[in-house]
């Protein structure tokens, strides 16, 4: 637990403005909420409502108490940035606005699996990753680009249909 609060107190003071300050500290608050200790789960309860009303209702970023991201992520203009709840994000990402990371609802209506980033993934401002997919470390997706295949690491990718630059 120690552990985890500096390396939340260190993510925080790294994350720039105040605002990204703010979204990333009642997201990581809010987590707690899914400790198996009833007494976090009580204290914690109000990070969760502070992260819906806050983040989602105020600043318009929608990460669920139950994302998966690691630690060092840093948020640059935190607004309009929508994530599914089952996402996994790796550590050290970046993430801009107008960012939306989620699943699909296929013709038959099935919902598929939410995409998993790797390490250091840099997504540039309206970016978008849909489906089962699943993008490498290092790898730095362009503003605009729309993702719908799985990504290899090491990889820069921008545009619709995905041009890779190396």
């Amino acid at each position: 637990m120690l552990k985890n609060i500096s390396h939340v107190w260190r993510e925080v003071n790294t994350a720039g403005s105040f605002k990204s300050k703010l979204v990333i500290l009642l997201f990581r608050l809010s987590t707690i909420w899914q400790s198996s200790n009833l007494l976090l789960k009580i204290v914690s309860l109000p990070f969760v409502i502070l992260n819906k009303v806050i983040n989602e209702w105020v600043f318009c970023v929608e990460i669920p108490h139950r994302t998966q991201i690691g630690f060092g992520l840093k948020i640059y203009h935190p607004h309009c940035i929508v994530l599914n709840a089952d996402v996994v994000i790796g550590d050290n990402c970046t993430l801009r606005q107008g960012v939306t990371i989620g699943s699909v609802v296929n013709r038959d209506g099935q919902v598929t699996k939410s995409p998993v980033l790797g390490n250091q993934v840099e997504l540039g401002a309206n970016a978008i990753l849909l489906g089962d997919i699943t993008v490498g470390d290092n790898v730095k997706v362009g503003a605009g680009t729309v993702v719908t295949k799985s990504l290899a690491e090491n990889k820069v990718v921008v545009g619709y249909g995905v041009r890779e630059l190396n």
